[in-house]
């Protein structure tokens, strides 16, 4: 695992905006074809699309709809969607206690990289990022794994945190 740099913060406006730019700068630095955001409503998506400019695609996961205004304004940055979606950490509960232990913005990161996986729409490497409350605090690089392959235990298959950009203080 390579940790650079870890952005810490204690006030939750400070460490959205540190968060979201902590993520374009490392989308710039490259390898990283895809931004994989838990986003309830949809807002923290379209901030992520309005930053990053098509520098990388956007996949914003919820596992209810989004409204009719915010899949337009998806549309119109390019934000790939992905509603009702299952959500595969929380029926493995060993697993989700112990990523929650971490933070609920690192289960949730996690967990939208798996479902985006499934999808096909994540490849290696991806930037996950989740949080709680309707706010972002967590963002990692991960190799994503698909649902299926969740509990394999090829090294080369398995889902793995290659790098932390932010973590909740």
């Amino acid at each position: 695992m390579n940790i650079e740099k870890i952005i810490l913060h204690n006030d939750t406006g400070e460490r959205a905006a540190s968060l979201i730019d902590a993520v374009t700068d490392r989308v710039r630095e490259g390898g990283i074809p895809t931004v994989v955001v838990a986003s309830v409503k949809g807002k923290q998506a379209l901030k992520l699309g309005e930053a990053l400019k098509g520098s990388a695609q956007v996949v914003s996961v919820t596992e209810f709809g989004y409204s009719d205004s915010v899949k337009k304004a998806m549309k119109k940055l390019k934000v790939v969607s992905v509603e009702n979606a299952d959500l595969p950490i929380q029926d493995h509960r060993e697993m989700r206690e112990a990523l929650e232990a971490l933070g609920s913005g690192v289960k949730a990161a996690l967990e939208v990289a798996v479902i985006a996986a499934g999808k096909g729409l994540a490849s290696e490497p991806v930037l996950a990022i989740g949080g709680a409350g309707g706010r972002l605090d967590t963002a990692l690089v991960v190799r994503p794994s698909t649902p299926e392959g969740l509990l394999d235990t090829d090294p080369d298959a398995e889902l793995a945190v290659l790098e932390v950009l932010a973590l909740p203080a």
